[in-house]
């Protein structure tokens, strides 16, 4: 406190009334207090003042860092909450792509399968074609091999033979001209 505060409070005068108070024990009091001042009694009091305000700030900053840690903690859960649904429906997501892929798959492998199925098939009804076609032109050659024997053996025997042959009707020789000819 400032000296002349302190000058102010020694050198006070008061009026003297009837039944006020006693002077000097005014006096003394502001004596005091002017002693007390004096002494660092204001630092005192300012001192507690200060513990006081800090005190107050004190109790006002717990409540804000309570509020602010329940605020966190809230925001915390909402955060995992949130974390917790994303995850969710990410695996649900995955779940559901991963039997769409699954169903894709064994539609794919079973039109392969039918595809493959067909292809086999084919190649047996191909080849058994083939094989009756080969079957029909071997049967055929040899039909036509017995045919051309058949000529060949016919034109030996006539080569061995006279020209002129007995007719069959009535026993006297046919022309060589008359002979039936061999078909191919």
């Amino acid at each position: 406190m400032e000296r002349d505060s302190i000058d102010r409070i020694r050198s006070a005068t008061f009026p003297l009334a009837r039944r006020g108070y006693d002077k000097r024990e005014v006096d003394r009091f502001l004596n005091k207090l002017a002693d007390w001042l004096e002494t660092g009694g204001g630092d005192q009091t300012r001192a507690e003042l200060l513990r006081r305000e800090l005190e107050r700030v004190g109790q006002q900053t717990g409540r804000i860092l309570t509020n602010a840690h329940e605020v966190a903690e809230g925001l915390r859960g909402d955060a995992e909450r949130e974390a917790r649904r994303s995850l969710d429906e990410a695996s649900a997501s995955a779940d559901q792509s991963r039997e769409v892929t699954d169903r894709h798959a064994a539609e794919v492998r079973a039109a392969a399968e039918a595809a493959a199925e067909e292809a086999q098939a084919d190649a047996k009804r191909t080849v058994a074609k083939a094989r009756a076609e080969a079957e029909r032109i071997v049967d055929e050659a040899n039909k036509r091999r017995a045919d051309v024997e058949a000529v060949i053996s016919d034109l030996e025997d006539r080569r061995d033979t006279p020209t002129a042959k007995p007719s069959a009707a009535d026993g006297k020789p046919r022309p060589a001209s008359a002979r039936p000819k061999a078909t191919r």
